[in-house]
């Protein structure tokens, strides 16, 4: 029998399909497992053992970039002024070919503008106020501006000097050059044409010893200003930082700013009886102040007067009346006969009693009318509240607290203070405001005003000189007496501390120097006028609580030199002879100087002096005020950075558009 014939795929098909089904399985996992796969990075296929490696040497390339020293790029050329350029194109160009385009600075000289007129400072005034206030003791920052710790509390001499400039006339003036009808309508731009103050310039001379002014010479901003470096404006172009003009407008231009510029926040004043207002307003107060101490003085007055009244109309009322005298003289007896019978109810006269009456009736009637006229009188004067309110309102009607300064169209007060002052000095000063150069260093001003093309202000006319404003010494010593016999001179040394005048006597001998450091004694003023009647002593009661000096510094620095007599000749009519004494003293050992040691020898002025110094120490003393974090003359506080409000987002948009629009070329909309 034939065997059957077989086919080797059918008889090993089942094998065939595991093989392959095994091999179909191994390879995932040799590719996936055994060999571990790659991964692709930075166009580089790594195992992931060469993936380790390839990170450390990453890691020590970019440790060796950061340990380099920095390399400077390039500076970045603006493209807003070229790519303004082709938007106001109208014709469309192909980017491919050079055509000629003016440069950025070509375009900006073909605006020519014409540099605004300024004005003048007018009805400029000066006053100063001496008292106590809240000093720096330390760099006034706008971190610690509102810090009690970065005062304390010392004399001040503050000249305050006051002006007006007509802000409408200014904005006029602006808008006729840079935004007026006669200019080209792509010339006209409301930005420029909007004045922002750059600085107030205040400017001193002093009076030398030679009776001569001296030169002029600028006066910083106070001490107390957080802000007199943000302030402080350089004249040319070519000084400024980045951005140049348009960056100082954009800090200065928000009108809060404006407003801390040209009425900057005084000195907190400690003194009681002292308040600081500009120089017109100020002069109101002190008129204010001293009638307020005549009223008192009267009040005084009146109420000695009364109890000196009652007190006699008591002793009366307690004295016995006398008998009445009786004449027993023919004559007196019909003397006094004709009289009551004339005094009686047939003689057409009153009788003595009733004329007694009729006479404290009448007396009584004057004093009812003038008391009655007294208290008249005082309703129809104004009262202290009155007149407080009266110089508060004025003091806001002046104020640019919440005003926007560009859209006033009266003229404004502002001022400038000058706290370096120095005591026995004398200053005349004048003033001048300054505005931003809105075109400076961009070539678009014309030629007949290429010289302010560089300037960075444009100020307006000095004002007139003041008045000479003379500074009081705090310290002074006048020689009052000669003792012969012990060969000494008392000297009375008055010293000003705290807003109050002290005193004290020191008997001096040659080759002394005149004064010393005294203990105050915190019981009274001090040992001045001991031997003042006791009537003081009720004054002084009014001290009590107030904080004293624990010492005086009384020292002058002066030496006694020598006193030497002097015989002069005195009158008018008929010469008498005189004799007194010169007090010799001296501050450095080689000029001297010379007074006479008796008040009625001194000169006129001298005298005046000591008696008003002598009249101040009896001034009762009143507590300081206390420190207040809160601003004197409003409410703002704030950095003259950038736009009040908004997040920091929105003033950099606002600066961003400003800019545009000043950089924006001919023909930009």
């Amino acid at each position: 029998m034939a065997k059957k014939r077989s086919n080797f795929i059918e008889e090993h098909i089942e094998k065939l399909v595991l093989v392959i089904v095994g091999l179909a399985c191994i390879y995932p996992l040799y590719k996936y497992v055994f060999s571990g796969g790659s991964f692709e990075i930075d166009g580089r296929k790594l195992r992931p053992g060469q993936l380790d490696i390839y990170i450390s040497e990453q890691a020590e390339k970019l440790k060796e970039q950061l340990n380099r020293e920095p390399v400077s790029k390039p500076a970045y050329t603006p493209q807003a002024a070229l790519f303004s350029a082709k938007m106001a194109s109208a014709v469309d160009v192909d980017a491919n070919v050079i055509w000629p385009v003016p440069s950025a600075v070509e375009m900006k000289i073909e605006k020519k503008y014409r540099i605004p007129d300024i004005g003048q400072v007018n009805d400029v005034e000066v006053e100063y106020i001496r008292a106590a206030a809240y000093v720096p003791k330390t760099e006034i920052t706008k971190e610690n501006v509102n810090t009690e710790s970065s005062y304390e509390t010392n004399d001040i001499d503050l000249v305050t000097v006051q002006g007006s400039f007509d802000i409408g006339r200014l904005v006029e003036n602006f808008q006729e050059c840079f935004a007026g009808k006669e200019l080209p309508e792509e010339w006209r731009s409301p930005v420029l044409a909007k004045p922002v103050f750059a600085a107030v310039g205040l400017q001193r001379q002093r009076l030398g010893a030679d009776g001569k002014w001296g030169e002029w010479e600028d006066v910083p901003r106070t001490k107390t200003d957080p802000y007199r470096m943000e302030f402080r404006v350089p004249e040319e172009v070519s000084a400024l930082s980045s951005g140049g003009v348009t960056v100082r407008v954009l800090k200065l231009g928000d009108p809060r700013v404006q407003a801390s510029l040209l009425q900057p926040e005084p000195y907190q004043i400690a003194s009681a009886e002292e308040e600081w207002f500009p120089p017109v307003i100020h002069r109101r107060f002190l008129a204010n102040q001293r009638e307020k101490e005549a009223q008192g003085r009267r009040e005084t007055i009146e109420e000695r007067t009364k109890e000196e009244r009652d007190k006699a109309q008591a002793e009366r009322e307690r004295k016995p009346r006398p008998p009445a005298k009786t004449t027993t003289s023919a004559a007196g007896a019909g003397s006094r006969a004709a009289m009551e019978e004339y005094m009686g109810a047939g003689g057409g006269g009153p009788s003595p009693g009733a004329a007694r009456s009729a006479a404290r009736s009448s007396a009584g009637e004057r004093q009812r009318r003038a008391e009655q006229s007294a208290t008249t009188g005082q309703l129809n004067k104004p009262s202290k509240a009155t007149a407080e309110a009266t110089i508060n309102e004025e003091m806001g009607k002046i104020l640019l607290e919440k005003k926007n300064i560009s859209e006033l169209k009266e003229a404004v007060v502002f001022w400038a203070f000058d706290d370096t002052a120095e005591p026995g000095c004398s200053y005349q000063y004048r003033l001048r405001i300054g505005v931003f150069n809105p075109v400076g260093g961009t070539g678009q001003v014309r030629t007949e005003d290429a010289t302010y093309d560089s300037k960075v202000i444009l100020w307006s006319g000095f004002s007139d000189v003041t008045e000479p404003v003379v500074i009081p010494q705090r310290l002074y010593f006048f020689p009052v007496n000669v003792q012969e016999t012990a060969k000494s001179v008392d000297v009375q040394v008055c010293k000003y501390v705290l807003g109050y005048w002290y005193n004290e006597q020191f008997p001096v001998k040659r080759g002394e120097v005149i004064g010393k450091v005294v203990k105050v004694d915190q019981g009274s003023q001090g040992t001045q006028d001991k031997d003042k009647d006791k009537s003081k002593d009720k004054d002084k009661s009014k001290d009590k609580g107030v904080a004293l000096p624990e010492a005086v510094d009384y020292g002058t620095g002066a030496m006694l030199v020598d006193v030497v007599p002097v015989n002069d000749w005195s009158g008018d009519n008929k010469l008498q002879s005189v004799r007194y004494f010169d007090v010799l003293y001296s501050y450095d050992g080689t000029s001297i100087g010379r007074m006479a040691a008796k008040l009625i020898y001194w000169p006129e002025e001298l005298r005046a002096r000591y008696t008003e110094i002598r009249a101040l120490e009896k001034k009762p003393k009143v507590a300081l005020r206390a420190w207040s974090s809160t601003s004197t003359i409003g409410s703002r506080r704030i950095s003259p950075v950038g736009p009040a409000g908004g997040s920091g987002e929105e003033q950099r948009m606002i600066m961003e558009e400003e800019m545009r629009m000043r950089m924006m070329p001919p023909g930009g909309k």
